[in-house]
C-alpha cells in the first residue's frame, strides 16, 4: 500500500515538474530567446518602437536612440488628486526636472519680467516623440522671444492626462502660490481615447485597472492578491490558457475595454464636451479670482485627416479591433464641439481640429502623437491668439511679479 501511494506521489511530481518546467519554458525561454534575438539583429533587447521609422521623421537619426530611451526611462508615479505624475529623467534627448515637468529651453522661469505662461496638457503637449527643444511650448517659447516677447513658458504637459485632471493640477499650482500670468490648454485626444476606453465621459486611461488594484493589500483582498500574484508571474501562459479554454482568468483585473457597439456615440460624444465645456468655465472662474489669461485649444487627430501615408493608415487602426466605431466616435465628438455656442463662439477657444486635414505630408508617429515638424505647425497656429492675450494682458493687467 505505501509502495503504491510512493508511486503515485513520484508520478504526481513528475506531472507537477514537467507542468512547472514547460510554464517556465513558456515565462522565461521563450522571453530569454526573443531578447538574444533582438539583441543579435538590432542589439538591444527590445524591439524597436515602430514610431521611430515612421515616414513623418523622414529618417531622422536620432527617432530610433530617442524611443528606446524614451521608453527605458520615463515612468509614472502615484500623485494625489490627479493620480499618476511624471518621474525625473535626465537623458539624450528629453529632460524631466526633479518636479515631474518637461524642460523647456530658452525659458527662463526666474526672469522677473517675464510674461509666465504655462501649458497644460497631455502626452502631445508634453512632447512624447519629439526632443526637448522641439515640444510645442519649447517652440513657442523660441518663437515668442523672437517677436519680441518676454515669456517665461513652463511645460506642464502629463502623460494621458486630460482636461478633468488639468483643472485640477491647476487648482494645486493656485493654491500652492504659483504664479501665472497666461494658461494655454491643449485638449482633446484624451478626451476621445478615454471616452472610447470606457465607453463614458470624463474617465481616465486604464481606470479599471486602477479600480481593481485598490486596497489590494487589504487583509480582505488577501485571495485576490495572491491570485493576482501568481497571474502577473505567469502572464504569458494565462493567455494561453485564456485562448484555449474561453476562461476568463483574470483574477481581480479586468478583462477588455468598452464595446462601442452597445454604446450610443452621439449620447457619449454629447457628454464628453459637456464636461469639457463644464471644465473650461471652472478655469475662467479661477482665472478671474487669479488674474490670469486661459486660452484653450481642441487639439487634430489623425482620423479627420484625409490624405493619409501608409504609416498614418496603420496609426489609425492601432489598439482597437473596430477602427470604424473609433472614427465613428471622434467626428461625433469634434462635431458636437463645433456645435455647441458656448465653445464655438467663445473668444479665448479655438478649434485646431482640422489643422491636417488637407495636409498631404506625413506628421502623425502614432496614433495620437506629432512629429517635431507637426509640433510646429501646431505652434505657430496657437501663435496669434497667445500673441494677442499677451498684448491684451500687458494691457489689462499687470505681471504675476508686480512690475509694470
Amino acid at each position: 500500500m505505501w509502495e503504491m501511494a510512493g508511486g503515485l506521489i513520484v508520478a504526481l511530481w513528475h506531472v507537477v515538474g514537467l507542468l512547472l518546467l514547460l510554464v517556465i519554458i513558456v515565462e522565461f525561454g521563450v522571453g530569454a530567446w526573443r531578447r538574444a534575438s533582438r539583441w543579435l539583429r538590432y542589439r538591444q533587447s527590445t524591439r524597436p518602437d515602430r514610431s521611430a521609422a515612421a515616414d513623418a521623421y523622414g529618417a531622422a537619426d536620432w527617432s530610433e536612440g530617442y524611443f528606446a530611451e524614451f521608453h527605458r526611462s520615463v515612468r509614472v508615479e502615484w500623485r494625489a488628486y490627479v493620480e499618476w505624475w511624471q518621474r525625473p529623467v535626465t537623458g539624450k534627448y528629453l529632460t524631466i526636472g526633479h518636479q515631474g515637468l518637461r524642460h523647456t529651453p530658452s525659458s527662463d522661469a526666474r526672469n522677473t519680467k517675464a510674461v509666465r505662461i504655462l501649458c497644460f496638457g497631455g502626452s502631445t503637449m508634453m512632447g512624447m516623440g519629439a526632443r526637448d527643444g522641439q515640444t510645442i511650448p519649447a517652440v513657442l517659447a523660441r518663437r515668442l522671444e523672437e517677436l519680441g516677447h518676454r515669456v517665461a513658458v513652463t511645460n506642464y504637459g502629463q502623460l494621458g492626462h486630460n482636461s478633468t485632471q488639468e483643472l485640477i493640477t491647476l487648482q494645486q499650482l493656485l493654491k500652492s502660490g504659483e504664479q501665472l500670468d497666461i494658461a494655454v490648454f491643449y485638449h482633446g485626444i484624451n478626451e476621445m481615447a478615454c471616452a472610447e476606453q470606457t465607453g463614458r465621459a470624463d474617465a481616465l486611461f486604464n481606470e479599471a485597472r486602477r479600480r481593481a488594484e485598490f486596497n489590494l493589500l487589504h487583509p480582505e483582498r488577501r485571495l485576490e492578491l495572491i491570485t493576482a500574484a501568481i497571474i502577473s508571474a505567469a502572464p504569458r501562459t494565462l493567455r494561453r490558457l485564456r485562448a484555449l479554454t474561453g476562461l476568463p482568468l483574470r483574477g481581480p483585473m479586468p478583462a477588455v475595454d468598452a464595446d462601442l457597439s452597445r454604446v450610443s456615440l452621439s449620447g457619449l460624444a454629447e457628454q464628453v464636451i459637456s464636461v469639457y465645456a463644464a471644465n473650461l468655465r471652472l478655469v475662467r472662474l479661477l482665472a478671474r479670482e487669479y488674474r490670469f489669461r486661459p486660452i484653450f485649444f481642441w487639439q487634430p487627430v489623425i482620423t479627420t485627416k484625409r490624405f493619409r501615408t501608409p504609416d498614418e493608415q496603420r496609426w489609425e487602426n492601432d489598439y482597437t479591433t473596430d477602427p470604424a466605431r473609433r472614427r465613428a466616435l471622434y467626428e461625433a465628438i469634434i462635431a458636437e464641439r463645433r456645435n455647441r455656442p458656448e465653445l464655438a463662439g467663445a473668444l479665448d477657444t479655438f478649434d485646431l481640429s482640422a489643422l491636417f486635414d488637407e495636409h498631404r505630408e506625413p506628421v502623425y508617429i502614432d496614433l495620437y502623437h506629432l512629429s517635431e515638424a507637426g509640433n510646429i505647425m501646431v505652434a505657430e497656429a496657437m501663435l496669434p491668439a497667445i500673441c494677442a492675450a499677451i498684448r491684451a494682458f500687458e494691457r489689462v493687467f499687470q505681471p504675476a511679479n508686480g512690475k509694470a
